[in-house]
């Protein structure tokens, strides 16, 4: 009976992993994109923002060729990467834009920021004493003079380590995902041209509001360098810049520059060098290309947000003449899709409805993360007909093994074990009495015996006899 079971539980076990392996194979035969996006880590949580809206990414890649070209910036020793932000729209557009470099003192910018937001929230004022000094000096010389003292002064304390920087309490001033940032970054303050430009795109939105005196003290930074060296730039536009340079112990040399400039739709403009010679004139072409890029951008604004407002009335139409036709197709098995398909035409209005241009502090990064999501196909949102057979043949396995071993149980309470009578017959002289043992003594070893038996009883007290109560008076 006990191997019977075991058998069972093997056949049950076995049925079960089948069965695991079944659901597993059905699991890699989902949709492409959700597979890629799975398997590709971190990078697959970056923006691609640079592949749509209103920016040409092909013709920004193409003059960025040229230029690198040109200036010979394709070196193995060198590092070259560029980060660009649109207020327009807010576009993004990066070049080689994850080469992590040591960032010098462009980490002044965020941690001055983590400072303004306690003067927002009321906890600090310009005057207010930070280890010794008020904090209008440490802000004002960190980001107009780059003092190294203030700036490390501002992040002791915050409660940040000489070398780190605060760098973790920063994250949060991106829209990157943790798994983007590479131990550097937390250990030595090493930065990526993506992430200081999104920095910079956040201190542009929240202003003097949540960031009071940063970019004014920015304004006033390297009147006639980095930026403000294109005279094109200067004589046009204020700037708002914070420049970082560094000699590493391994002789690598970094230079770079991350700046909002106020065109008539302001833009971000970030450029990071490694052992690149003549970084300022390189900087201040870049800053001065993409800022005569982005009046291109402002004279096509109008008609982009028009284009923009046409296709979301097309997508708004064509999801009622969708959820129209789902309600009319449900109509003759019942009125439970009904509130469905009104849901979905609710929430398809409610998208066309919003300008995506018009939302503050949304960047054109989320708005396509959110636009995949809308249109991703319901069948693939389903859970496949497939697993769910197999999940059900699994629960019926399950359930007629149960009512199986139940009835093995019952059967092995009413019958005596097997094993248990076999024993009783191999030692019946164990098992019985020991009276019984006595009368099985062989009859010559009895018969020897009677003559002392009798001898005792003879010698025995004539008011005594064999009892378990001794001596028994005679009456």
């Amino acid at each position: 009976m006990k191997k019977t079971g075991r058998k069972i539980l093997s056949l049950i076990m076995t049925i079960l992993v089948l069965g695991s392996m079944c659901t597993a194979a059905f699991a890699e035969a989902a949709p492409a994109e959700e597979t890629a996006a799975a398997a590709t880590g971190a990078e697959a949580a970056l923006p691609a923002a640079e592949d749509s809206g209103i920016i040409d990414a092909a013709a920004l890649q193409q003059w960025m060729d040229s230029f690198v070209q040109e200036h010979n910036l394709n070196q193995d020793y060198m590092r070259f990467s560029v980060g660009f932000w649109y207020s327009g729209t807010g576009d993004s557009w990066y070049y080689d834009a994850d080469q992590w470099m040591y960032s010098a003192s462009l980490y002044k910018v965020p941690v001055s920021m983590l400072m303004a937001e306690k003067e927002a929230a009321g906890e600090l004022t310009q005057d207010t004493v930070v280890n010794g000094t008020t904090l209008e000096y440490l802000e004002s010389t960190a980001l107009i003079y780059s003092n190294n003292d203030s700036g490390h002064s501002m992040v002791s304390w915050l409660g940040g380590t000489y070398s780190g920087k605060c760098s973790d309490m920063t994250i949060r001033f991106t829209d990157l995902p943790e798994s983007y940032f590479e131990q550097d970054f937390y250990d030595v303050s090493y930065y990526t041209a993506r992430y200081m430009t999104q920095v910079m795109r956040t201190l542009y939105q929240g202003g003097d509001a949540k960031f009071p005196h940063v970019l004014d003290y920015l304004k006033q930074a390297q009147p006639d360098d980095y930026y403000n060296r294109n005279a094109a730039l200067k004589g046009s536009y204020t700037i708002a810049q914070k420049f970082g340079a560094y000699e590493e112990g391994n002789g690598n040399n970094n230079n770079h520059c991350a700046a909002v400039i106020y065109t008539p739709n302001p833009i971000v403009v970030t450029v990071m060098t490694r052992n690149v010679g003549e970084y300022q004139n390189i900087i201040a072409a870049v800053g001065g290309y993409l800022a005569d890029y982005a009046l291109q951008l402002d004279q096509k604004l109008e008609s982009w947000k028009q284009e923009q407002a046409e296709r979301a009335a097309a997508e708004l139409a064509a999801a009622e003449q969708a959820a129209a036709q789902q309600a009319e197709a449900s109509s003759g098995t019942g009125e439970a899709a009904a509130p469905e398909a009104q849901s979905v035409a609710s929430t398809t209005a409610v998208s066309a409805e919003t300008d995506p241009v018009s939302v503050p502090g949304q960047t054109e990064e989320n708005r396509t993360t959110v636009q995949k999501t809308a249109d991703r196909p319901a069948a693939q949102k389903r859970i496949p007909t497939a697993v769910l057979i197999i999940v059900g043949v699994l629960v019926a396995v399950l359930v007629i093994a149960a009512v199986l071993l139940a009835a093995m149980r019952r059967r092995a309470a009413e019958e005596p074990d097997e094993e248990q009578l076999d024993w009783q017959e191999a030692e019946p002289a164990k098992a019985a009495p020991a009276r019984n043992r006595r009368a099985e003594r062989p009859a010559e070893e009895h018969r020897a015996e009677a003559p002392k038996r009798r001898s005792a009883a003879a010698s025995r007290p004539a008011g005594k006899k064999e009892s378990d109560g001794g001596y028994q008076p005679r009456h």
